[in-house]
């Protein structure tokens, strides 16, 4: 992974996204208390192909990008 994607989580992205928990789980089809869950890193995702290109989609991130923050999350 690249250097600069060391410290990304879900919640930066998230945040850097200008999205709230709610509006990101409506987004993907999950629930608000899902997202929290991942953000914390209680759970590590269990996404989808689909899933994962709306995450990729609504965070605007790279899939580089989207695998460094949940890694960092968890």
């Amino acid at each position: 992974m690249p250097e600069k994607n060391a410290r990304l989580t879900l919640t930066k992205l998230r945040q850097r996204a200008g999205l709230t928990q709610q509006e990101l789980a409506s987004a993907i089809g999950v629930t608000q208390k899902t997202i929290s869950i991942w953000e914390k890193g209680s759970v590590e995702p269990k996404l989808t192909f689909e899933q994962t290109k709306l995450l990729i989609e609504v965070l605007n991130c790279t899939l580089d990008e989207l695998i460094a923050a949940i890694k960092h999350s968890t």
